[in-house]
């Protein structure tokens, strides 16, 4: 893979994450529907994986509701608020990178035209939600 590859995959995966994070809140967990979209698109490609994902998401956004139920409009909860949304989103960055690389280097379905490509599902979901 290319630097500029490396550079495309790091930009497409933190826009996901971006927008994935504004999905929580402290008041409303993610519907199931929007746990299925983030854990697919991490492309993990077993059943057992598929449940480790599921376990990933689930701690991920428990952590930030957490803090974004506790924020009482402060200047410090806001602030904890902002640290813990931007925590989310590198970890929610580095779980869709990751999602590339098992579908690159796992599955390679999507090269024989078998299955689906990872950025451009990466894409799509940009794209749905703008």
């Amino acid at each position: 893979m290319t630097d500029s590859q490396n550079e495309t995959d790091a930009e497409l995966a933190l826009a996901a994450a971006e927008l994935a994070t504004e999905w929580v809140s402290g008041s409303k967990p993610l519907s199931e529907a929007q746990g299925w979209v983030l854990v697919g698109l991490q492309h993990v490609g077993s059943g057992h994986m598929e449940m480790h994902a599921w376990d990933c998401v689930d701690d991920w956004e428990r952590r930030l509701a957490e803090v974004l139920a506790a924020d009482d409009g402060s200047e410090a909860g806001r602030r904890r608020s902002e640290a813990a949304k931007q925590a989310a989103v590198s970890e929610m960055r580095d779980m869709f990178l990751e999602g590339i690389k098992s579908q690159e280097w796992l599955n390679r379905t999507w090269n024989y035209g078998r299955g689906p490509n990872p950025r451009a599902e990466l894409r799509r979901f940009i794209a749905s939600q703008q």
